[in-house]
């Protein structure tokens, strides 16, 4: 009987004392009742010998065992070891000690023992090794690669001191995350520019007696030398194990380019003209071509090679597929394969190829690396990438790590490349998430690969620090720091066993709710299987399931349809900076969150967990318009998340997962655009105004989603084009624009914009991009949230722009300075109409983001002459402070480019401008009913423009129509070298305005100091057959137009010529101080 006992709760021997027993009836003599003597039976015995490996043993060596009668021996473990197996003698085993059968032949009891690593890496559990055994297995298994590369060097680098290689920049470069079977033969030392460098441009891989080897370009081909070819040939026969000097050298080459492909690529022509050369009657070669895709397999059978010589050149477009099945049989019968990459990137025939021999792949196309009289002696040495490992691995084994390292970071530490943090820690870390990440891409659990043991050893030691992270971990705890960055750097999420993260600290909650000894975490629900149908509107985007991962649970996608889409596997939304622990000095969650390395083709399944747990997204990528696919999910659970804004039981679901489990994050969906967070940033925005979930989704999808788009012109969910916008942008738009006006195609925004809620931003308090994210709560009329989706709506048409006074007629001198101002148009207007139209109000309202009485101040300090004590022409704001440097209205609100600089002052741009068009009869005779209206009238005329200006036949047939006649396609000399489509922002509205308003805006633009070209001004006043607009603006400082806009205000006219002009309160910039 065969005893396997290394397994989990087994209990690890330690050495103790026991007594052997021997087990059976039997006695002393006996007398009759006539006192003579029985002479007893002779007693018949059998040995039964102790045979033990390393790492323990079996006492005593041997038993002598009556027949019929049981022994039993004790079993004693090594330090660090544990027992593997136990058997023979027919014995079972309890506790420490093994008892035999009953005896009836002579017999041997074997154990075999085996390290606690080894054991917790067979049973993939942490908890049966400690880290320092985890640490030493993975450090010896890192010694053993070395001594085989160095042996392998020295073989096949007899005789060459120096060696160069120059791939060009066609070519890939590797490392290997199985360094126990695949080692790099020929490193690159430079880079293109000379820099140092270090990654394998050609490799070889031993996996048992089967050899393979990748080359970053044709060796044969390219950059060959004496040094190369001598290379070439050793490799040759290690790869043959020889045979190329025996039998002669049988070799078949497949999808291998020839000179008919490309010029530069002559690869077949290359290869046989090498073989002349140093194989010259002794060896045979296939003809060009012949041997790929299905052909492969049958020059396998009749030409039996040695080697087969395979590159990737897809002729017919079959990837991997079409050269799989040959590939299989190669290997089957020991054939080795020599890869010979073509490519700028791994392609996609060899890539599975190559991760299968445990490498990592990288582009060279930039960074150009090359060998450059490479020192055989610098080969041999340590392999700088297994280096880094082994001293990251002792540094943990130490606990040698100071947090100072990573003061200097500026930004999340997988990101942080300071020189001292990636010596003592990135360098060897970034080997290992390197290896995980190609792992996941490939659907691979780490711990199922053979001989892997220095990567099976760090997985299970980031399992052991992931399960001991306390948050929040302070500065001062270099260690824990230490050991939690390890875990965070290495999680394969292609494990199905991947344990749950005890505390997940603010990934779940808030940051003031996390306390040392007590976890951050929730309860959890059921899981349920289910089938969905998951789609995008648009093409190459990302979107919510409403399924959510259970941390640590075990999930299987199964993908049932048969879509070219590319169908790939998100896991949270989280934007690296959010965890802020870089600039907090804090650390209170894990540093990666959100990933996208799984992938489900179709027809099959995957089966993943996470640690972290979080909703699941899908990304769909592909050609065309609307992608979907066909997923049946297990393992998942349902969390509170709305598909569809529309559909009453989906909220009604909503409200129901949201009250009934703890599950801490929010989804939201709609067409063109999806909100993600925290739990509480959706719960805590419930209140006041907002009186329920219902009124928080309605305000979502009313005030912030479809307001902030039909101010942008765009059509929004649920209603056509011409349903989104009100009735006389529409009536204007196509009286003056043509039918492109109501064009759903153009004015439909083709990306799903995302946006989190959650503990932090990845910059700032809100950080534009697409997700779009937040500090804060939830909140759809306030300012930070459609500041934010603004941002993303931003186009240089629109922007208001600088330019020097020599650049007016000079486009190219043109700089935006809209940064944090044109977009701020979306956050004031839907804050006017929520609190006027929505909620009915008649009470004024203010904002402080911008006050117009800095506008007066301005161009009163031109029209004044204002010059300060010395003299000096200076421009003042309402706080009778000198504003900026410049001596008039067009430098010095304008020329500094600084974050945010005068942004309230930019913005009365804008809002004045709708002040000024509100109630204004239109040059097809529509009446604007609200000012408000002209910035979608300039959104979709910006968008016609845009449409239209990208080659000369569109232009030249649209330009009279969009009032741009005068602006040929190029050539012009206020271009400076651009086409028409390059127009800056100020040029544009300029001429834009005078179209749609049938009034020349020139002097809006003076007033604001905004220079324009002559070009421009040309135009304007051709387009202008209702005359000038008069120089002037609206009386308002931080309060907000009332309900009926302009029609509630006093205006005030403006005039370089009167500088008797004063303010409502009676002063002006003359009235200042200097």
């Amino acid at each position: 009987m065969r005893n396997t006992v290394a397994k989990r709760n087994t209990l690890v021997f330690t050495a103790l004392s026991l007594s052997l027993g021997l087990y059976g009836c039997g006695g002393g003599g006996s007398s009759d009742s006539e006192g003579g003597t029985t002479t007893p039976p002779a007693v018949t015995l059998y040995t039964a010998k102790a045979q033990s490996g390393n790492g323990g043993q079996l006492s005593p060596a041997s038993l002598s065992i009556e027949a019929g009668k049981q022994g039993r021996f004790t079993v004693t473990t090594s330090s660090g070891y544990t027992l593997d197996t136990i058997e023979g003698c027919g014995g079972t085993l309890s506790d420490n000690g093994y008892t035999t059968a009953a005896m009836g032949a002579d017999c041997t009891v074997s154990a075999s023992f085996i390290t606690n690593a080894a054991n917790a890496i067979r049973h993939r559990d942490h908890s049966l090794a400690s880290d320092a055994e985890l640490i030493t297995h993975a450090r010896d298994a890192v010694a053993a690669a070395e001594n085989a590369r160095k042996a392998l060097v020295d073989d096949l680098y007899r005789g060459i001191s120096h060696i160069s290689w120059h791939p060009s920049h066609d070519s890939i470069t590797f490392t290997s995350f199985q360094p126990e079977r695949t080692h790099s033969l020929l490193p690159a030392n430079k880079d293109g520019s000379g820099n140092s460098a270090n990654r394998g441009l050609v490799m070889v891989s031993q996996d048992g007696e089967y050899h393979s080897a990748a080359m970053a370009a044709n060796l044969f081909s390219v950059s060959t030398s004496t040094e190369t070819d001598m290379l070439l040939k050793r490799l040759i026969g290690w790869l043959t194990k020889g045979a190329d000097q025996t039998d002669g050298l049988s070799i078949v080459t497949a999808q291998m380019p020839s000179r008919a492909d490309s010029w530069y690529f002559p690869h077949n022509e290359g290869i046989r003209t090498w073989l002349a050369n140093n194989y010259a009657n002794t060896h045979s070669i296939n003809d060009a071509n012949v041997c790929d895709y299905n052909e492969l397999s049958t020059c396998i059978d009749n030409l039996k090679p040695d080697l087969i010589i395979l590159s990737d050149i897809d002729r017919q477009s079959l990837g991997h597929e079409g050269i799989a099945a040959a590939v299989t049989k190669a290997k089957a019968a020991g054939i080795p394969l020599l890869l010979s990459n073509y490519w700028r990137e791994a392609s996609p025939m060899l890539s599975p190829l190559y991760q299968q021999m445990g490498l990592v792949t990288y582009g060279n196309y930039w960074s150009k690396l090359n060998a450059e009289n490479l020192a055989v002696s610098d080969i041999r040495a340590s392999d700088a990438n297994l280096a880094a490992v082994d001293r990251l691995l002792a540094n943990l084994g130490s606990g040698n790590f100071d947090t100072a390292l990573l003061a200097n970071c500026g930004g999340n530490f997988l990101s942080c490349d300071e020189e001292g943090f990636v010596d003592a820690f990135k360098a060897g870390a970034d080997w290992l998430r390197g290896a995980a990440i190609t792992l996941d891409n490939m659907g691979q659990d780490a711990l199922a690969l053979s001989g892997a043991d220095t990567l099976h050893a760090a997985v299970l030691l980031a399992d052991k620090y992931r399960a001991a992270i306390d948050y929040p971990i302070g500065w001062e705890e270099p260690q824990s720091w230490q050991q939690a960055m390890f875990a965070d750097w290495l999680v394969n999420y292609a494990r199905t066993d991947n344990p749950a993260q005890p505390d997940l600290g603010e990934y779940v909650t808030d940051r003031n709710n996390l306390a040392k000894g007590s976890h951050a975490s929730y309860a959890h629900p059921a899981t349920v299987t289910e089938r969905k149908t998951i789609g995008v509107p648009y093409p190459n985007q990302w979107t919510t399931t409403g399924w959510y991962v259970l941390p640590g649970q075990t999930v299987i996608l199964k993908r049932l349809d048969n879509s070219d889409a590319r169908v790939e596997i998100k896991l949270n939304y989280h934007r690296r900076n959010t965890n802020r622990a870089f600039e907090q000095k804090v650390y209170r969650a894990p540093l990666e969150l959100a990933t996208q390395r799984l992938r489900l083709e179709k027809g099959e399944s995957i089966s993943f967990s996470s640690p972290y747990g979080g909703p699941l997204y899908l990304y769909l990528g592909g050609s065309g318009e609307a992608l979907s696919t066909d997923i049946s999910a297990s393992g998942v659970t349902r969390h509170p998340a709305i598909m569809n804004f529309s559909d009453a039981s989906q909220i009604t679901a909503f409200n129901e997962r949201l009250s009934q489990t703890e599950l801490p994050h929010v989804d939201l969906r709609t067409d063109g655009a999806e909100q993600h967070m925290r739990r509480d940033r959706f719960t805590n925005a419930i209140g006041g105004a907002v009186a329920d979930v219902n009124a928080l989704l309605e305000s979502i999808s009313e005030d912030h989603i479809n307001a902030v788009y039909t101010l942008a012109g765009f059509k929004i969910q649920g209603k056509t084009l011409a349903e989104s916008l009100p009735a006389d942008v529409n009536a204007a738009c196509a009286n003056l624009l043509g039918n492109a006006c109501l064009d759903e195609t153009l004015h439909t925004r083709k990306i799903i914009q995302h946006a989190n809620y959650d503990q932090n931003a990845h910059c700032g308090a809100g950080c534009s991009g697409n997700p779009w994210d937040a500090a804060w709560n939830i909140s759809p009329t306030g300012w930070g949230d459609n500041h934010e989706l603004g941002h993303n709506l931003q186009t240089n048409r629109l922007n208001v722009q600088y330019a020097a006074a020599g650049d007016g007629d000079n486009w190219a001198g043109y700089g935006s300075r809209a940064g944090e101002n044109s977009n701020n148009i979306f956050p004031y207007v839907v804050k006017w109409q929520a609190h006027y139209l929505r909620d009915g109000n008649t009470t004024p309202i203010t904002d402080g983001h911008m006050n117009h009485k800095d506008l007066f101040y301005v161009f009163m300090s031109d029209a004044a002459g204002v010059k300060d004590s010395s003299g000096n022409r200076v421009v003042l704001g309402a706080n009778c402070k000198v504003l900026d440097a410049g001596s008039d209205r067009y430098e010095a609100p304008w020329r500094s480019n600084d974050y945010a600089v005068h942004n309230g002052y930019r913005m009365a741009f804008y809002i004045q401008m709708a002040l000024r068009a509100h109630g204004m009869l239109l040059s097809d005779g529509t009446r604007l009913a609200n000012g408000f209206n002209i910035f979608t009238l300039l959104y979709q005329h910006q968008r016609i423009f845009g449409s239209l200006s990208g080659n000369q036949a569109d232009w030249d047939a649209n330009k009279d129509r969009l009032g741009f006649g005068l602006y040929p396609y190029s050539g012009h000399a206020v271009y400076g070298g651009r086409t028409v489509a390059g127009i800056p922002g100020n040029d544009f509205m300029l001429v834009s305005l005078s179209k749609l308003t049938g009034i020349n805006w020139q002097s809006h633009f003076d007033m604001l100091g905004l220079r324009y070209s002559s070009l421009a001004a040309t135009q304007a006043q051709a387009n202008a057959t209702k005359g000038s607009l008069p120089m002037g603006m609206y009386v308002l400082e931080t309060d907000l137009p009332p309900a009926n806009m302009s029609e509630g205000l006093s205006f005030l006219p403006l005039s370089l010529s009167d500088a008797s002009t004063q303010w409502r309160d009676g002063r002006s910039p003359a009235s200042c101080s200097l």
